[in-house]
């Protein structure tokens, strides 16, 4: 198979375009799909957090503040996290993704960066015309998510690791959790 020659287009640099990290899939049952990439894809396991509330995160949901709660878990494969996310209540854009897609799937990707760069990351993505659709700040990472469906057919998030946040990406690297 013969490789075309890639041509040269107008790029334009931002603080976060070339650190992406994560994949992330919304789904009705979190177990069952972990249990997947355990079983199927060699996953060894995913480091678990449940019933987190967006509440106790200062979470915003389409410019307000929210009240959801969902179950994150996380692995890492090739360099790369994996997420899963499950909602468990309230309204957010996990929610919405699932009303569109029953089954699950993947519903963003990630980019990540010290939390000392996250603001200008992300008025960055704000001055390109996208819009953010919600938020969080946990204690490893502030995060936001932009409206990105159009353009690429996922949400793009943001996330701005903490201290906290780099001992965490150690952990999952290692497999010591």
């Amino acid at each position: 198979m013969k490789a075309t020659p890639k041509t040269k287009t107008k790029t334009s640099t931002t603080l976060f375009g070339t650190h992406f990290e994560q994949v992330a899939w919304v789904v009705p049952d979190i177990e069952k799909t972990a249990n997947f990439f355990q079983e199927n894809m060699g996953v060894p396991h995913f480091l678990k957090m449940e019933n987190l509330r967006s509440r106790d995160l200062e979470g915003t949901y389409m410019g307000q503040a929210a009240d959801f709660e969902f179950h994150l878990y996380l692995a890492m494969s090739g360099g790369t996290m994996l997420e899963l996310i499950q909602p468990v209540s309230g309204k957010n854009i996990y929610t919405d993704f699932l009303d569109r897609h029953k089954d699950g799937g993947i519903q963003h990707i990630a980019y990540s960066l010290q939390v000392a760069d996250f603001e200008e990351a992300v008025l960055q993505l704000k001055n390109k015309g996208s819009r953010i659709i919600q938020s969080l700040v946990l204690p490893v990472a502030r995060v936001v998510y932009f409206d990105t469906y159009k353009e690429i057919g996922v949400a793009t998030e943001i996330i701005g690791l903490t201290e906290a946040g780099n001992q965490l990406i150690e952990q999952l690297n290692s497999g010591n959790y």
